[in-house]
């Protein structure tokens, strides 16, 4: 080691003992002590309302229909909760086959919004749903 790397590890000792600092004095910079924390029973949630939902219905039945926005460069989104202020994660193109589980929300705004459940699972706006011909 050279000279001044010697020197370097030196400073921070010396303006310890140049400052009058002693041992019990940074005992205040000790690790806290060690909390144990006995686990207790889970508290439960209940679901919270989606916002701007006014109804759900569940009519209980799973039926096929397919996206038709109107447009051929056009995509509906599926949303993770009825409502344009929920994410939107996976685009549905026009033409595209969906099943529904017969769940529909009425949202404040008017819109009537039905769950799906393929190909991926989430809500879109039945609008732009047309029932499947078989």
């Amino acid at each position: 080691m050279n000279r001044r790397a010697i020197w370097w590890t030196w400073i921070p000792f010396l303006v310890v003992v140049a400052s009058g600092c002693t041992l019990t004095d940074l005992s205040r910079y000790a690790p806290a002590p060690v909390v144990t924390v006995t686990p207790t029973e889970a508290p439960t949630l209940a679901p919270s309302p989606t916002p701007g939902v006014q109804q759900a219905v569940d009519h209980g039945e799973k039926r096929q229909a397919v996206v038709c926005t109107g447009y051929a460069e056009g995509a509906l989104n599926v949303r993770a909760c009825p409502g344009v202020g929920c994410w939107a994660f996976f685009p549905l193109y026009e033409g595209q086959a969906v099943t529904l589980n017969g769940q529909e929300a009425y949202t404040e705004d008017g819109a009537t919004w039905t769950h799906i459940i393929q190909p991926v699972n989430g809500w879109v706006n039945a609008k732009y749903l047309c029932e499947a011909q078989p």
